[in-house]
């Protein structure tokens, strides 16, 4: 609830920019300024970095009796409020006041949010350039080897922090319920609902509520830093700049620096973005690999996806063992619960090139394509999830086929009978929503509003949609 409520905040207020939503009500004391947080850059460039607070600050790192005093900067930072959904309407405004987020209409998941009085707390950058001049890293602290052992793994300090003032409640409301045909499970959209407690007073409506306290971290920015190879660092200030780290032969290793992958080159590296029907066209040649397993392998790997897309914890564990496996590294499973493990297993157990976490078939198209798919999914948001677990595998073929259709011509005609039925034409509206995208149905034809489907969302779906339609096919 606390991740969704981020989430949707900074989608609103700065959906381009540099805002991070924090993910873990736990990590909220570990994002003071100064604070270090681990970015890991990911396997394929449409995959958006993880960040992983440290609990740790610059100082630790620091050399010697080296510190450095941040000088910040507190001011408040917004009012806002909003409505979200089949009708949607904004509206933003700097300066003292209350942040509010509400979605309604007809659809059957609505969010509402209240976080009270905003307030940001921002480092002056000039004063820490100055302090950070001659300081030096210590190259032997665990925390900094345990990192630049890692691939794709940058440090960032935090530059600023968005936080809660008063203390304020994330309610989950369960609207209704719908049974979904086919393989998969039962559709339970939520509500969530977040609301300010004032004076004792406290109103909401709702099956689970979570108190977030005042001084609670919701947002944050980072500084990357790059670290040279004699422990001196410097910081990356604007976001074209990458940080990483320095190798012996003094240069920024370009891979450590957050190069990334693409879908057409699987391991290679480049940096342009096709359009998206080139980047489909590739992605259904990398996935063919799933389609040519036994029909039984096929079966029981959609049907652990379809398990694995309602644990999104498990699913982020596949995903990052997957990678290790096509990266030639094993999978590091020893810390994760017997729940978590067995869950990622059950998996990994039904690809012969992961059982047993080997890593010298590393490059396998059949594992290339399972990462490919995960990450996509994993990539997904929850409500995407929900409305894609619930699709039987005829609708997955339609599906694949009219995004093919939406990315060429931005209309698809005529609509495939598995989506004409009324109830499995809203599902997927909701997913494409999801993903960014106003699905529309005019006079027997299905259209994207604004055109042909381009962007970053509607690819995951692509990738997402086309693997789990290879899975769900009949050869």
């Amino acid at each position: 609830m606390f991740a969704k409520a981020t989430t949707n905040l900074v989608s609103e207020i700065d959906p381009d920019g540099s805002l991070i939503p924090v993910r873990r009500l736990n990590d909220s004391d570990k994002l003071s300024p100064l604070a270090l947080v681990i970015k890991r850059n990911r396997f394929w460039f449409w995959q958006r970095p993880k960040y992983l607070p440290t609990g740790f600050t610059l100082n630790d790192l620091l050399t010697g009796n080296q510190t450095i005093e941040p000088v910040v900067k507190v001011t408040d930072f917004l009012k806002y409020s909003g409505t979200f959904g089949d009708k949607m309407g904004t509206l933003v405004e700097t300066g003292v006041g209350v942040a509010n987020v509400s979605l309604e209409g007809r659809s059957s998941a609505k969010l509402q949010s209240s976080f009270g009085s905003l307030r940001k707390e921002e480092l002056d950058v000039r004063k820490l350039l100055q302090d950070s001049k001659h300081k030096v890293l210590d190259l032997e602290h665990d925390l900094m080897e345990q990192v630049r052992e890692q691939r794709r793994r940058v440090f960032g300090l935090v530059r600023e922090r968005v936080s809660t003032v008063q203390e304020c409640v994330v309610c989950e409301e369960v609207e209704d319920s719908g049974t979904c045909s086919g393989l998969f499970g039962v559709l339970t959209p939520a509500k969530i609902k977040v609301s300010v407690k004032q004076s004792g007073n406290l109103e909401y409506d709702s099956n689970v509520s979570l108190t977030i306290p005042a001084n609670t971290t919701l947002l944050y920015s980072l500084i990357e830093l790059e670290v040279k190879a004699n422990g001196q660092y410097e910081l990356c200030l604007l976001q074209d700049f990458r940080g990483g780290f320095e190798s012996d032969s003094d240069s920024v290793d370009t891979v450590e620096k957050g190069e990334l992958i693409t879908v057409s080159m699987g391991t290679g590296l480049h940096s342009h973005k096709g359009p998206l029907l080139t980047d489909l066209e590739g992605v259904c040649r990398q996935l063919s690999p799933l389609a040519c397993e036994p029909a039984g392998t096929r079966t029981a790997l959609l049907q652990r996806l379809s398990e694995l897309m309602e644990e999104r914890v498990a699913l982020d564990h596949l995903e990052q063992a997957l990678e290790d496996l096509c990266s030639g590294v094993t999978p590091d499973l020893g810390s994760l619960d017997q729940d978590l493990k067995a869950q990622v297993m059950s998996f990994l157990e039904l690809l012969p090139q992961a059982e047993g976490g080997q890593t010298d078939t590393s490059h396998t198209p059949l594992l290339t394509a399972a990462h490919l798919l995960v990450s996509a999914l994993d990539e997904m948001s929850d409500e995407a999830l929900s409305a894609l677990s619930c699709c039987s595998p005829p609708v997955l073929q339609a599906l694949q086929q009219l995004v093919l259709r939406l990315a060429s011509e931005g209309a698809c005609s005529p609509i495939d009978p598995a989506l004409a039925q009324e109830e499995v034409f809203q599902r997927v509206k909701r997913l494409f929503a999801a993903s960014a995208v106003n699905l529309l149905r005019e006079e027997g034809t299905l259209k994207a509003g604004g055109g042909v489907l381009t962007g970053h969302l509607p690819l995951v779906m692509g990738i997402a949609v086309t693997g789990l339609a290879a899975l769900g096919g009949s050869r």
